[in-house]
């Protein structure tokens, strides 16, 4: 795991976005505007999934290979209960909603949930014709006890743990990991963990 500059993270996922949109060419490359700038614009891409980037500040960076105990961990991007990626899976985690989608039929469970399922089978394809996805995901989290959420890339996890619950080896995931501050009230039992992890850190 490496420290990273919050830029570098928003600088790459802007430009997945414009991508995405096809908007590649529109204003100057993202290594050529501000850092306000970058963000300001990914905001007008992805206002819920990147909202923590502000709202969570200050948010230390990092980039790492996730394990496969770490990938089997992660949760999809927050959202209300009931409503798209939480619709898939009632336990919010990537592999629930890979699970769901394994035994489930795609273009009635993208009616159900407004999720591209059959988008997500067709990502699983691509990952059958080469060895892994390199793009990072983009993962958030805050100081003790949270789960880590996919801010970017749940189709391209999900996808994953498709293909691992067909037996495919694991190899391990990049990824950008933001972690944020915490609310000043946050829950007691959050804060216990996050000084317990401290000083488990500490000993070893």
């Amino acid at each position: 795991m490496e420290r990273v500059s919050e830029g570098t993270v928003v600088r790459h996922w802007l430009a997945l976005e414009r991508a995405k949109h096809d908007r590649d060419l529109d204003g100057p490359p993202p290594d050529d505007v501000s850092d306000r700038a970058a963000l300001d614009e990914l905001l007008t891409f992805k206002p819920g999934a990147a909202a923590f980037v502000w709202r969570d500040a200050p948010v230390e960076w990092y980039r790492l290979d996730l394990t496969r105990e770490e990938f089997d961990d992660l949760h999809v991007v927050p959202g209300p209960d009931g409503l798209l990626w939480r619709a898939l899976a009632a336990d919010g985690t990537v592999r629930g909603c890979a699970e769901r989608i394994a035994d489930g039929e795609a273009d009635r469970l993208r009616a159900e949930t407004r999720v591209d399922v059959p988008y997500v089978l067709e990502r699983r394809r691509l990952l059958s014709e080469r060895d892994e996805f390199r793009e990072p995901l983009v993962l958030s989290t805050r100081r003790g006890c949270v789960p880590r959420f996919v801010a970017d890339g749940n189709h391209r996890a999900v996808a994953l743990a498709l293909a691992l619950l067909d037996g495919r080896p694991y190899t391990p995931q990049p990824a950008y990991l933001g972690v944020g501050a915490n609310p000043v009230f946050r829950p007691l039992t959050e804060r216990l963990c996050g000084v317990a992890r401290s000083i488990s850190s500490f000993v070893r």
